[in-house]
């Protein structure tokens, strides 16, 4: 009896982890460009409206990140999408660490990566160039 419980337990447990890895081909898509010295950690999906308001990205997160780790951002936009999906890492303290835009040249970074010197939980604030409305999926991925 106990074996066959820990059998039905096993796959349970792949049952549940093959349901919640994505079927969404953008994820995969983005995931798959971070690339191959990566290991996948979280996506956000992020869907949003023009806006008129131009002062602060509009999509937020928070996540962890830990001390003497480097982490990668890779950010994809749908083909429909009106402006190229851009994002900001903000720390604990409210200090802007990392940009996946230039506003003094212009220039947008479909990826960019992260040393993390301090551990903590950091704001992720996410939006499409010149606040267009998008579809789109930031990647947080851990550089081996």
């Amino acid at each position: 009896m106990k074996k066959h419980f820990f059998i039905l337990a096993c796959l349970l447990w792949v049952a549940l982890i093959t349901s919640a890895q994505s079927t969404d081909p953008l994820v995969s898509k983005c995931a798959m460009t971070a690339g191959p010295n990566t290991t996948y950690l979280k996506d956000f999906r992020v869907q949003l409206g023009p806006s008129a308001k131009q002062s602060e990205l509009r999509y937020k997160q928070v996540f962890p990140l830990s001390k003497n780790m480097k982490y990668k951002f890779t950010l994809c936009s749908a083909e429909n999408s009106k402006g190229a999906l851009i994002m900001k890492l903000i720390d604990s303290e409210g200090k802007q660490v990392l940009a996946s835009y230039d506003q003094k040249s212009g220039k947008t970074y479909a990826s960019v990566e992260f040393d993390c010197k301090r551990t903590g939980t950091y704001h992720l604030y996410f939006d499409f160039l010149n606040f267009q409305q998008g579809l789109g999926v930031g990647v947080i991925s851990l550089v081996k």
